[in-house]
């Protein structure tokens, strides 16, 4: 579908462009260049006809990218981890990308993909939240937090706010707190 593929580019460009302006608990040009690793290797990987760019998860921190979702064959998977690793500024690919038969991969997935598409728009609701900090990765109904968080409290909320979407079977609050320094 080549509408929504242009509808998710949109989004994740504007959403590139709203990490820049947002504060955080890492500098913004740390931000920026993540954001700009994501988003070439995102846009490879939708320009790859091989590869469904819906059913991968880009994640970038410091460099390190971790690729996450479903594939339906090795070779897709491969390709996926390809296109991360010839993308420049990256310092090294987790591939946690797992294959899977056609049954499996499209149902689990979209609702997954649901599940996350609400928890980060909670997120984004939340005024004590950055949610450009947080990363969620949700795999049958099981949601992995991660990132850094300003408080304890702002961990507790990230985490009462997945609990309480739709379709959540499990939180694993990963999300670190990191102090910042007020000098």
């Amino acid at each position: 579908m080549p509408n929504t593929s242009g509808r998710t580019l949109t989004l994740l460009l504007t959403l590139t462009a709203l990490t820049l302006a947002c504060s955080s608990t890492r500098p913004v040009k740390d931000q920026a260049r993540d954001s700009a690793i994501t988003t070439k290797i995102t846009t490879k990987i939708a320009a790859d006809p091989e590869v469904n760019p819906f059913n991968i998860d880009v994640d970038t921190t410091d460099g390190n990218v971790v690729l996450r979702g479903k594939v339906e064959k090795e070779s897709a998977r491969a390709e996926a981890e390809k296109h991360a690793r010839s993308t420049q500024g990256v310092r090294s690919v987790t591939n946690d990308i797992v294959v899977v038969g056609r049954n499996e991969s499209d149902d689990s997935y979209f609702s997954d993909a649901g599940i996350a598409t609400k928890i980060k728009t909670k997120l984004a609701a939340d005024p004590e939240l950055n949610p450009f900090n947080i990363d969620v990765d949700v795999q049958d109904g099981n949601v992995l937090l991660t990132g850094r968080v300003r408080s304890a409290t702002a961990k507790a909320e990230a985490e009462k706010l997945a609990r309480g979407t739709k379709g959540v079977q499990d939180v694993d609050n990963q999300l670190e707190v990191v102090l910042e320094d007020n000098d």
